[in-house]
């Protein structure tokens, strides 16, 4: 038993474990309030992605907890702020809402609970006074000399041929996009980097909770815990013994 259990909080692991051995307790339930309180210092947080060129910045502001009984699956959905960069210059900025799941797995040897198989489940954009777009006119005229204007009718890949060598087609291509003025087409084509750069800014121990020793129901199930599962809107950690 931990010494840093207080005498009340070791008697009730004592008096669990009774129960669970007379068949009277099978299982422990934690809720999602419960659960978000272990994430809720996580944020905010910001991440970065690469573009063709400047860069991509991911601000997540808040996430919520979604527990999805029937496929045993947690859920994050998390509110995020999308920001482009180019020149030292916010082309597109946008409120997104992202949404990730993983499976929970609990490995009764290292007394570890692991959230396995993470995907982005989706990405969508939020349509509110926060969002910006920059017109190719507006990069044209904000990042080359004024001398260039007499090219605003040419097409645009002959313009930045003129002064981005090696790099014209992927800066034109690129800002092609913001040709449409349609913030949905911009975030389409940043969806994959943004899941690339979700999946690699969150690592295993992020997925991963060690029961801790100084709470007596997590003592209780690193001691008789077998498996979890999202079950009634709960995860349920199940125990035997």
């Amino acid at each position: 038993m931990p010494n840093n259990l207080s005498l009340k909080d070791k008697c009730k692991v004592y008096f669990a474990q009774w129960l669970v051995k007379l068949g009277k307790l099978t299982h422990d339930d934690f809720s999602k309030s419960e659960l978000h309180g272990l994430i809720a210092n996580s944020f905010p947080y910001t991440f970065t992605f690469e573009i063709p060129i400047g860069i991509g910045s991911v601000s997540v502001l808040e996430g919520n907890l979604i527990l999805d009984s029937e496929h045993n699956c947690i859920g994050l959905q998390c509110l995020a702020a999308l920001k482009i960069d180019v020149a030292a210059t916010t082309i597109y900025r946008a409120h997104v809402v992202f949404t990730l799941s993983a499976t929970p797995h609990y490995d009764k040897n290292m007394s570890t609970l692991y959230l396995v198989d993470l995907k982005t489940d989706s990405v969508t954009l939020v349509n509110d006074d926060y969002a910006l777009i920059k017109d190719t006119q507006f990069l044209l005229a904000r990042f080359f000399p004024k001398s260039v204007n007499s090219l605003f009718g040419a097409p645009l890949k002959t313009a930045f041929s003129l002064f981005s060598a090696g790099t014209s087609d992927i800066a034109a291509d690129y800002l092609r996009l913001y040709l449409s003025g349609s913030k949905q087409a911009i975030l389409d084509y940043h969806t994959p980097q943004i899941d690339s750069a979700i999946k690699k800014q969150i690592t295993q121990e992020h997925l991963s909770h060690t029961m801790r020793n100084d709470h007596w129901r997590e003592v209780l199930f690193s001691k008789l815990g077998q498996s979890v599962r999202v079950e009634d809107d709960v995860l349920r950690f199940y125990l035997s013994k």
